[in-house]
């Protein structure tokens, strides 16, 4: 049964609360593989909050893989989230795998169809893969998928600085598995100077705004307007307001908040537009549903791209 509790006076948003709550319950094992939750509306009325928070919520735990909506049956707990045979990210996967399900269906194929298709594609990929390394799950979700679009035939794995750091201490061997290091170019220095003398080569690759989207619109609104950036970390707004600036974007009054940020709907009251990336719309999804807020479109570096482009087809 699902309990939760809300601290009225705290600075965390309901949204969060109600979210860490039944997501650290689900990776728990609290509640189990196809436990059935309250309704939407259920829960609103236990909580004593607005039905769009609760709403909210529910999606954000979908888009995560941490629990599925089904017709008749209303939402339950995913049965991938706690499988013990996947150790890393379980819920951005099972997300990815019904997404990629999803659009093969649409295209007309049949699942044998996939199946073999995708028996000949691993027999060909690259068997050494590629190591990306972000700072956030948050981040590598998103952007291991901009890479894999732009790279469909390279093998690809995601950890974080952190958890990166953490292994070179422990066995710096696991790195003779891994065809390339792919780092954020803050911290590629940083990443060389403690890898070992034999580690694979390291390859900085940012992110950079949509030159089709992003900088169009931006360079098309009035001298200071005022624009806000939604990022899930300052970190990440910072790294948004540097690229904008490098595209010769200097015109704007440009402001920052992180998702998370008590006072994310003040910034977007105060702002004429407001931006959100995708790991900021990963956290609070509901944010991207107001009138003023639209997604950030990135996509790699090209000089990034085309080395890493390199060193795997050698």
């Amino acid at each position: 049964m699902l309990r939760l509790t809300l601290q009225k006076d705290s600075n965390v948003s309901y949204h969060e609360q109600i979210y860490q709550q039944i997501a650290s319950s689900i990776r728990s094992g609290e509640l189990p593989p196809n436990e059935q939750l309250p309704t939407v509306r259920e829960l609103a009325a236990q909580l004593k909050v607005n039905y769009n928070t609760v709403r909210s919520v529910y999606l954000r735990l979908q888009q995560e893989g941490m629990v599925d909506s089904r017709q008749g049956r209303g939402t339950i707990v995913s049965n991938i989230v706690n499988d013990p045979l996947l150790t890393r990210n379980p819920a951005h996967l099972a997300l990815l795998a019904k997404e990629t399900l999803h659009k093969v269906k649409a295209m007309g194929y049949s699942m044998d169809e996939f199946t073999r298709v995708l028996s000949c594609v691993m027999q060909e990929i690259n068997q050494f893969p590629v190591l990306f390394l972000r700072f956030t799950e948050l981040e590598l979700a998103e952007y291991l998928r901009l890479v894999q679009y732009h790279l469909p035939s390279v093998m690809l794995e995601g950890r974080t600085f952190e958890d990166f750091s953490q292994r070179v201490e422990q066995d710096p061997s696991f790195l003779q598995q891994y065809k390339a290091i792919v780092t954020h170019p803050s911290v590629n220095l940083r990443a060389k100077h403690r890898l070992p003398r034999e580690a694979p080569p390291v390859v900085s690759l940012d992110f950079i705004p949509d030159p089709t989207t992003v900088i169009p619109a931006m360079e098309a609104y009035p001298r200071h307007t005022k624009v806000g950036l939604v990022c899930a970390t300052i970190r990440g707004a910072a790294g948004m307001i540097n690229d904008l600036y490098n595209a010769g974007i200097t015109h704007l009054d440009i402001r920052t908040i992180e998702a998370n940020h008590p006072d994310v709907f003040e910034l977007i009251t105060n702002c004429d537009v407001v931006y959100i990336s995708k790991p900021g719309y990963m956290v609070r999804p509901h944010l991207l549903t107001l009138p003023k807020v639209k997604e950030y479109q990135e996509i790699p570096d090209h000089h990034g791209i085309n080395e890493l482009r390199k060193i795997v087809t050698q």
